[in-house]
């Protein structure tokens, strides 16, 4: 452990250096003379060592940056200029580090929105403050953004098991999304208009209504062989359990009675 740092307090006595931290996995190892397992240190790899002025720097750094996709900057870290051991605003380095790798390590299995990852993170027994820290710089670099978030998990939602606004807004606001990012993303994702002289009906665009007819035609099919009332009452439950108003939902039914009339 000496020796390692003594290593990071070389590299940043260093600052015309640059180098990155990639995330790796703990794995455990047995010290010698030592009775218990214990956790080695995150595996550091040097992947770039460019000398000169701190503009060729940034600008080669900036070029890197610009060609990695966003799992690959999930799975890096830049260390930050200064001593190993000292302090960013008030938070020890080392204990930061640890945060941000933490961060980058559930980060990596799937996307998060900022109120989900400030509980896990705080469920490790990190600090409030640090917590909120790691957040604000993930936040300005762009690896968390609540906006991003709730559109995507909208519209796989919406595509995958046909989820209405009402039931897709319910489950952003679980998990802490701000009510501005709810609404932003249920209107970019039901009245998204193609086009000036396309309106929407019930707060849907066209497109939307088409699919969600679709959907409510196989589950109409499905149940060609009950009473009328029955099968009507069966594709207003299915509509309702996902989300959709009774104006759309009447307004389905009674375009499903027209084209497949029983």
């Amino acid at each position: 452990m000496a020796a390692l740092a003594a290593s990071r307090r070389l590299l940043h006595l260093r600052p015309d250096l640059e180098f990155c931290l990639r995330s790796r996995a703990l794995t455990p190892f047995r010290a010698k003379g030592a009775g218990g397992v214990q956790h080695a240190p995150p595996h550091r790899r040097l992947v770039s060592f460019r000398q000169g002025s701190s503009n060729e720097g940034n600008a080669y750094a900036a070029k890197n940056n610009a060609m990695q996709s966003p799992n690959e900057q999930f799975l890096q870290l830049s260390l930050e200029e200064g001593e190993g051991d000292g302090t960013v605003s008030g938070i020890s380095e080392s204990i930061l580090q640890d945060v941000k790798k933490s961060a980058i390590e559930l980060l990596a299995i799937r996307a998060y929105t900022v109120s989900e990852l400030r509980k896990k993170l705080c469920g490790k027994n990190y600090s409030v403050d640090t917590v909120d820290s790691v957040i604000a710089d993930f936040k300005s670099r762009g690896l968390l953004n609540d906006g991003y978030y709730a559109e995507s998990f909208s519209r796989s939602r919406w595509q995958s098991s046909t989820w209405g606004p009402r039931r897709i807004k319910q489950a952003l606001r679980q998990k802490g999304v701000p009510e501005a990012e709810v609404d932003q993303a249920t209107r970019s994702v039901f009245q998204d208009v193609q086009g000036d002289e396309e309106q929407t009906t019930h707060g849907f665009s066209k497109a939307s209504m088409d699919h969600l007819f679709a959907q409510a035609s196989k589950q109409w099919q499905r149940g060609g062989s009950l009473p009328l009332e029955k099968r009507r009452a069966r594709i207003v439950r299915w509509l309702q359990y996902r989300g959709f108003n009774w104006a759309v939902t009447n307004s389905i039914i009674r375009k499903l009675e027209a084209q497949h009339p029983p």
